[in-house]
């Protein structure tokens, strides 16, 4: 990837995190308005419905920003750890691509 590539993976990656935690803030503010709301006109706590519904809704937020970033460090990783096997296995073959990768080691 080019310079400029990368500069504009990682800042959809941020936008993406920076949505995630507006998420969070904007349920934990809504989430303090329903308990005051549910205090002044009832005695049964009907905000855990709302706020709960909503916080799953943020966990599977969360879930999905940071697990697609780990998978993305894995990936790297990985990627990294075969090039550098390709290297220790062939290394008159420089970066070519070739058959080096057999079923065996997948």
């Amino acid at each position: 990837m080019e310079a400029q590539e990368l500069y504009e993976h990682a800042r959809k990656r941020v936008q993406k995190r920076k949505k995630f935690y507006s998420h969070v803030i904007t349920w934990v503010v809504m989430s303090i308005f329903f308990i005051l709301i549910n205090l002044a006109t009832t005695d049964y706590f009907w905000a855990i419905f709302p706020i709960l519904c909503w916080g799953i809704a943020v966990a599977f937020h969360g879930i999905k920003i940071f697990t697609n970033e780990w998978e993305d460090g894995e990936i790297d990783r990985e990627y990294e750890r075969l090039k550098r096997r390709k290297r220790a296995l062939h290394p008159e073959d420089g970066d070519e691509q070739g058959s080096w990768i057999d079923d065996d080691f997948v």
